[in-house]
């Protein structure tokens, strides 16, 4: 009897209390969905890191490597080129062909960096002579032409079909052009960052698997594995990415970054001493956006006690003294034909006597990069991408939003902390 009564007076849950446990259960797999979203962004955090980190320590190489060939056997080479490119622009160079001490100090410079955008390249033009379609013969011969191959030996249907011929091959490399023509026309018509330009990032691949390695470490194709490396534009032409799968962006010499208020055009005239270029500064927010990016940045000298003290934010590190800065309008080298802003320009090359180091950038776990893209490059326009300008600036309204200045924060960098980033 008592058990029955004890068997009777057991009742099941309310509807009250299977709904609490329902809302527990559902905030608990909430909280393990934003858990393992950290750990997915921790993760592809850590992923980006190493990618960025393995790309920097092949520029760096290559950059020493080159370096050394511009001191040796190479520097005369160079120099010659520099003067064919500067005569076919209309200059006249005869002056320093025939007086051949004084191209070292000017010329030496100017050659310099024009080998230098040779050999790290971030936009296709800078590699020189195209084919028919536009497309660089370097890049035809060394990426474009090999990959279309490969494309068509894969669409084969059958192992007893022959190899594509060389027509064929051309017909695709044609059409992979223009697939890559229109994404980065898209890519600079949005400045949303809703579409990626892919430019920078295939030729950090072409400079660093498929380039001149100049005496340095050879092919370093086997350092990569197959997730750093994609064709997100459909081109056939291989990027290196994030790990959120979206091209890495390769800038130079990012010198709008560094001085995004620096006057334009350059052009000093050192008979006015109310010049701007000669009043330069960069301001205290300006450091703290740019380091953002880049750790260590050199001091306010201010912040040393001395503004007798160069500031280092506005130094050239390949032309420290300042030659080139100082040719720009010397008045005896123009009377001789030789206008060097006609060639040594922002749109062409970097700021004057701008701190600068190649910047390799992923725009993070939110995907916007906060920067110009290295193609979105307008003259005309004030607009600078190619030095990392920030987004949505020109030099008539350099200084970035908030919006710009956050989305910047979780960027990853071959040059700040986040990165883990030596210098």
């Amino acid at each position: 009897m008592n058990n029955s009564v004890r068997q009777s007076e057991r009742r099941g849950f309310t509807l009250v209390e299977l709904l609490m446990v329902i809302m527990i259960i559902a905030f608990l797999a909430g909280l393990t969905v934003v858990a393992m979203s950290g750990f997915t962004d921790d993760a592809q955090v850590v992923a980006t890191k190493a990618t960025i980190l393995k790309i920097s320590r092949l520029i760096d190489e290559r950059s020493e490597a080159f370096e050394r060939s511009f001191r040796g056997d190479q520097r005369d080479r160079y120099i010659s080129a520099t003067l064919d490119v500067l005569s076919n622009e209309g200059l006249q160079v005869g002056y320093f062909r025939n007086r051949e001490g004084e191209v070292a100090p000017a010329i030496r410079y100017l050659a310099f960096k024009y080998g230098f955008r040779f050999q790290f390249p971030q936009r296709m033009p800078e590699l020189g002579a195209v084919n028919s379609d536009g497309v660089p013969l370097l890049f035809y011969r060394r990426i474009a032409y090999p990959q279309a191959r490969q494309q068509l030996i894969e669409e084969k249907t059958s192992p007893s079909d022959p190899d594509p011929t060389d027509a064929e091959i051309n017909q695709r490399v044609s059409d992979n052009w223009a697939i890559h023509v229109a994404h980065e026309t898209d890519a600079q018509a949005s400045d949303l960052d809703t579409i990626h330009s892919t430019e920078s990032a295939e030729l950090l691949y072409y400079m660093l698997i498929k380039g001149d390695t100049l005496g340095a470490a050879t092919s370093a194709e086997s350092e990569f594995q197959s997730a750093e490396i994609a064709d997100t534009d459909g081109d056939s032409f291989p990027e290196f990415v994030d790990g959120w799968g979206q091209p890495l962006q390769f800038y130079r010499w990012p010198t709008r970054l560094m001085d995004p208020d620096a006057p334009y055009p350059f052009a000093p005239v050192f008979s006015d001493g109310s010049d701007p270029t000669e009043t330069r500064v960069v301001n205290d927010s300006e450091r703290e956006h740019a380091s953002l990016l880049f750790k260590g940045l050199p001091p306010d000298p201010a912040t040393t006690g001395s503004r007798a003290q160069r500031d280092l934010m506005l130094v050239d590190p390949d032309d420290p003294v300042g030659i080139l800065y100082t040719l720009l309008e010397n008045d005896y080298y123009k009377n001789q034909g030789l206008d060097l802003t006609l060639v040594y320009n922002e749109a062409q090359f970097h700021t004057p006597d701008t701190y600068h180091t190649p910047l390799v950038v992923s725009a993070g776990p939110d995907e916007t990069l906060g920067l110009r893209e290295p193609n979105r490059t307008d003259a005309g326009s004030g607009i600078f991408g190619n030095l990392g300008q920030y987004a949505g600036t020109t030099v008539n309204s350099p200084q970035p939003g908030s919006d710009v200045v956050e989305a910047l924060f979780d960027n990853v960098t071959n040059r700040n902390r986040r990165a883990g980033a030596k210098r």
